[in-house]
This record gives C-alpha cells, structure tokens and sequence, in this order.
C-alpha cells in the first residue's frame, strides 16, 4: 500500500568536492607544535561535559549521539556521522554549535569563540584522540561523480580496464563462495568478489584483466553505475565494520570510500545520476549517503530484519529495498519517504533487479519464487515458482529476459513474459549469483566452491570458466620458469618417441603405396578374365545352327570357359582383397599420423618457444602490476601536493591578516608548509620518472595479451 505521497524537490547534482579537500583539513595542523596539538580528551571532553553531556551521554542519546566518549564521538548519531576528519564547514557538529543548522548546541546559547575556535581546530586537526594518537584520514570523494541521469546506453566509448594490477591480493588454497557478482551493462566486463579483491574478467575473451583491492575486509556485492563508467563494491568485516568502495573502471583509480557501518554493508547501489549510494545491512536501516560529500542524506528504519538486497530504478525515480523476512519497500530516493510496502515474499529476498523501463521491479526470494511488481500503483504483477528450495539471484537484461539461480542447483533464464526459456547446465555445488553480459549473448554464474562458469545464452553450451581464486603471478612465473629449463634439457636429448612415430608413420605410407599397386594389379588381372569370359561367350553365340543339333558346346570350348570363369572369380576375390587391404593401411596411416601428431606437439624442442611467450606474459603481467600500483602512488602524491599548495595559499592569507605578535609563529608555520610542498614536489617528479619508466619497460617485454586462460 501506499505510504507517503512523492513530494518531489530537487537537490543540487553539480556540488563540486576538489581534488585533495579530504586531506587539507589534516594538513591544516600539520605545523602546530605537538604541546599545541588539539585532542579529544585534553581539550574537546572537558567542553562536552560542561556543555553537551547532559543530553547527549549514554544514558540519555538523544539523537542517538554519545559525545561523553571518543568513540561515540566519532561513530555519530541516527543522522550519521557527525564530525569529518580535516572538514569542520562540512561536519554536522560544527554545523550545530555555531548554530548554522537545526538542531542547535547548546540550544539556548552559542558557544564563546574560544570554544568554537578549539572545537574547529579538532576537527580540522584529524580529530586527535589523544597527544600520541594519528589523525583520522578522511574518506571522502576525490572527484564530482554526479553526471545526467538516463536509462539509455551513454553517448562516447565504454569504459574497459586498462593496465590494472594482475597480481591477486590473496589466493587461497581452497575455493571460496563467490557471493558478488555484477556484469557491466554496456561492455563485455563483469565483476565478481573474491577474497578481499574483486576481480574483472572480459565476458567475450574470458580473459582476465584486473584485481581491484578491497582493503575493508570482504567485498560482498558488487554494483556498475548505469553508464558503465563506476564500480562499486560494498563489505566489510562481520560484526566490526562496513564501507562501500567506488573505483573508476577504466584506471582502477578508487574514487571514494562512503559508510561507517558497524557490520558488513550486504547490499548498495549507486543512483543513475550518481549522486547518491543506498547500503543496507544488519543494522536493519536503509541509509542513502551524498556522493558529493560522503554525508548520510536520510537514514531510514522501516525493514525489520536485516536489509539484504537494495537498488535504484533506472529512472532514478525509486529506491527498492528488501529484507531477510521477506520484506520489500520502494522509496523516493531524493526525500526518503515510502512510496509503496510490497508483500507478498515469504522468506527471506536475496536479489532486486529493475526492468529497463523502470516500471517493473523483479524480486528474488528464498520462498523459490520469482515476483513482478509494477510501480505505477504498487502492486504485484506476476508470480511464479522458479527454483524449489529457493531463489538466490535474478538478473534482468536489456531486452527484459531474466536470469535465476537457486537452491535446486538450477540456472534458468526466463522470457520477457515470465515463462522458462532455457536451462544452463551446472555442475557445481550451488550456484550463488547470476547475470548476463551486457549484450545478453552470455550468461555468467558463481558457485558455493568458487567456481565461475559462463555459457551461450541462445544454446546454453558451455564456454568456458573464469579464475575465482586466481595464482599470484610469482608462482605463475615460477612454474613457467620451471618448466621452461625442463623443456630446453630435454630439447638436448634425443627424442626416441618421436623417431618412433616418424618411422612407423614413414612405413605407413610405404605400406599403403604397396597395398595401391597391388590392389592396381588385381583390378587389371580381373579385367582381363572378365574380358576372356566374355570373348568365349560370343564365340559359342556365333557356331552354325546346324551344329545345335549336335553336342554342344564342344567339350574343348566348355573347359575354356570354366577355366576363364575360375580365373576370373580368383581376380575378383584378389581384388576385393587388395582394396581391402588399402582400407587398413590407410587406418594405419591414420594412426601414424595422429601419433607423429602428438610426438612432435609433445616434443619439447617444439615446446620451447610457447614456454618461452609464457615466462614473457607473466613476466610482462608483473610490470603491468608494478606500473598499476606506482600510478596509484602517483595519484595520491598529486592530490597530497595539491592539498598542500591549498595549504601554503590559506597560510599566507592568513599571515597577511595577521598582527604583527602573530607574524613570527605564522612565518615560521609557513616555511615549514612550504618545505613539505618543495619535498613533496621532489618526490612527484621522482615518481612520475619511475611510472614513465615502467611505462616503457612494460611496453618492451608486453606479449600481444596477457591472457590468463
């Protein structure tokens, strides 16, 4: 039923974050003296406990805030966070106290400035627990994410990875459940979560091109934004912490890091315009944070049960989310108010997907039911039963054909009327997570084992698998290297084998040349006799009719004729014999060569040089990583000079400003800053040197591909 009337407005999309803000704040103390540090329990405690802890301690949270201890402090409230490392205009807390924004604190009365200024400098100092604790780096975004939302396929070229790292963050001994899994909507990419990486396969080559690092601990689903260009990855660590991860696809570059959960996020999405990620988790709150500033926009308690599936409309107009009881719910995204409740799930849903058109939502179910729901009133379109046991994936396409997977071992797709279209054979433990590639020609699935299969979509063969746990290139490169050495000592060796095979091939064909002629022989033997018994035959035919009346034939042309029937019937049986012989030296022949075949693909001086491509792939995968991960360095040394030369200009500002007792301590502050930008120029130039060096070395040993398969 419907809940709330969906009164619209619109929220600014176009908020710039610059480049290097979420470390000027921690910059911002950088040349204060350590007595001068600002720290929580020095200098912030005491003003809480004379200001704020009458409301806000642990036995009376109002708002759900705790401000009496560190912790609290920096876990938030119902509204989320509440101070931002090096950000204090940006910091909810710092919005209140200067009573800038409602609620205010203290309500009845702002604080002395001097008050003000030591709360700033916490906040702007990396919110410093004590004088030996390290400032809190904030997370928030390096870049405007927000762009036009459409449901359509984006104008430009799709984004591919390009010269990412190869090497797996971890590699375990045995398969893991491979329980993330997403599919690029417009390039032949899929994602799928490894063990704190995600890995990225191309659905056309099945070839591997990249792993991502998922340093939160396990990444548990996977999301692209609507225009191919973004990945996003939600997880964390059970029962401690959770975060969504933002990468660009085309570099691999993280873009930002949102959420402070304190259990692993089960479930995100990324808006269609980009300015906003759902997360939902145990916590049981649907929580839509701002991408143009990491804030919490609504936080929104309504599922009772865990929140294990969420997704935005391809429209952008609704947000669906559903529970571990079987509960979905669709909201407006811009002012978190519930639209519609839809029942009808008796069990637990694992998976949310939109229709392109936005105007039906599929739900998947652990009831084994698969359900439609038009969201033009709210209501449930159609219902049926697609996996006993349950239902743990489905996926739409682009077409409106549906993928599923569930409990009954099952991976079936499904008509854009509902009815099933096709069953993918699956020879695994339990298929988790299904999707199709992003023209529909491919269907990609994972299992309990870690296994990752992929097959036609039209004829449901098999294709081929992709690595769910793949090697580190050290080992990849050791085996190679190992084999390489053993292939060039047997290269040395006489190769008996294949002498063998030579020989027998070489009396095969002598054979079948001899088994010719003779078969040649017998057909002109046979022809001949056939010839004779014919010739006697019209001899008999031209005696006189008079001679009818006496014996006949004559005794001495009978015994002629028999004799050259007996000929004849030996050519025959010679020649049958000869041409059958012909058939089995030819499968003789066969044989030889299928032998010789196989000796010289065993032979390892024939081996050697594709030993040798292979040492090079995996020695060119490992520089490929090299050059990925001093790229990365580049970019974070780039954004830290940028915040730095942000920090020199604001220095100087302020020293211009600045009375003369003051001058001296902001002279000295700034030299200091300026010291840090001239080190930190150094060490850019040294690292761009070394990335175009990379760059270079990379494209000298690059094999024409670095496929894995």
């Amino acid at each position: 039923m419907r809940k709330h009337p969906a009164t619209r407005h619109q929220r600014s999309t176009n908020l710039q974050y610059p480049i290097g803000t979420w470390l000027l704040g921690f910059l911002w103390c950088f040349p204060l003296a350590a007595q001068d540090k600002v720290t929580y329990q020095d200098h912030i405690l005491p003003l809480v406990e004379t200001h704020c802890s009458k409301c806000h301690n642990p036995d009376k949270l109002k708002g759900d805030l705790d401000l009496t201890s560190f912790n609290g402090t920096i876990k938030g409230g119902g509204s989320g966070q509440v101070v931002i490392s090096g950000n204090p205009d940006s910091s909810k807390l710092w919005k209140a106290i200067m009573h800038a924004e409602e609620p205010t604190m203290p309500p009845n009365k702002k604080l002395a400035d001097k008050e003000l200024d030591v709360f700033k400098k916490w906040i702007a100092g990396g919110l410093l627990e004590n004088s030996g604790s390290k400032a809190i780096v904030s997370s928030k975004p390096a870049m405007d994410l927000t762009v036009k939302a459409g449901a359509g396929k984006p104008e430009g070229p799709i984004p591919m990875p390009s010269e990412l790292a190869l090497d797996p963050v971890v590699h375990t001994k045995h398969g893991n459940p491979l329980i993330g899994l997403a599919a690029s909507p417009w390039s032949p990419l899929v994602a799928i979560a490894g063990q704190k990486q995600v890995l990225l396969f191309n659905t056309d080559t099945l070839d591997f091109l990249g792993v991502l690092p998922f340093t939160n601990g396990q990444p548990v689903d996977l999301k692209f934004s609507r225009n191919a260009k973004l990945l996003l990855a939600g997880g964390g660590h059970g029962a401690k912490s959770g975060k969504v991860v933002v990468w660009d696809v085309a570099s691999g570059e993280q873009v930002m890091v949102v959420g402070e959960e304190q259990d692993t996020v089960i479930a995100a999405d990324i808006s269609p315009d980009q300015s906003k990620i759902a997360i939902g988790g145990p916590s049981r709150f649907v929580k839509i944070y701002s991408t143009s500033d990491g804030e919490v926009l609504h936080k929104i308690k309504k599922h009772t049960d865990w929140v294990t599936a969420v997704a935005f409309s391809p429209n952008g107009e609704f947000l669906a989310s559903g529970d571990r009881n079987g509960g979905i719910s669709l909201w407006d995204p811009e002012n978190g108010q519930e639209l519609f409740t839809l029942p009808g799930h008796r069990a637990a849903v694992t998976s949310l997907s939109w229709r392109d058109d936005s105007k039906i939502l599929a739900s998947a179910s652990e009831d084994g039911n698969i359900r439609w729901w038009e969201t033009a009133e709210g209501k449930q379109a159609k219902t049926w039963a697609a996996h006993s046991g349950g239902v743990l994936s489905v996926a739409y396409t682009h077409d409106g054909k549906l993928i599923s997977c569930g409990r009954d071992n099952q991976i079936t797709s499904w008509n854009a009327e509902g009815n099933k279209a096709k069953s993918f054979q699956f020879q695994g433990e339990l298929p988790l997570r299904t999707a199709f590639s992003h023209d529909g020609e491919r269907v990609v699935a994972t299992d309990f084992a870690g296994r990752v299969a992929v097959w036609n979509a039209k004829d449901a063969k098999r294709l081929g698998d992709l690595e769910g746990n793949p090697l580190p290139l050290a080992d990849r490169l050791a085996r190679s290297e190992k084999r390489l050495s053993e292939l060039q000592a047997q290269a040395k060796q006489p190769n008996s084998e294949l002498t063998k095979a030579e020989t027998a091939f070489t009396k095969a064909k002598t054979d079948l040349e001899t088994a010719n002629k003779t078969a040649e022989t017998a057909k002109t033997e046979q022809k001949a006799n056939e010839d004779l018994v014919v010739k006697l035959k019209e001899e008999a035919a031209k005696v006189q009719p008079q001679l009818l009346t006496q014996v006949f034939p004559p005794p001495e042309h009978e015994k002629k004729l028999a004799d050259a029937r007996a000929a004849r019937a030996k050519a025959r049986d010679a020649t049958t014999n000869a041409l059958s012989a012909i058939e089995a030296r030819k499968k003789d022949l066969d044989t030889s060569e299928t032998n010789l075949a196989e000796a010289k693909a065993k032979d390892p001086a024939k081996l050697v040089p594709a030993a040798k491509a292979e040492v090079a792939k995996w020695k060119a995968a490992l520089a490929q990583t090299d050059l990925f991960r001093a790229r990365q360095s580049l970019s974070t040394l780039r954004r830290e000079l940028e915040a730095y030369n942000a920090l020199v200009a604001e220095k100087k500002s302020v020293l211009e400003k600045a009375a003369d007792a003051e001058k001296s301590t902001l002279e000295s502050d700034l030299k200091t800053a300026e010291a840090a930008v001239k080190k930190l120029s150094a060490q850019l130039s040294s690292q761009e040197a070394k990335v175009k060096k990379l760059a270079a070395d990379l494209q000298q040993i690059k094999p024409t591909q670095l496929s894995s398969r």
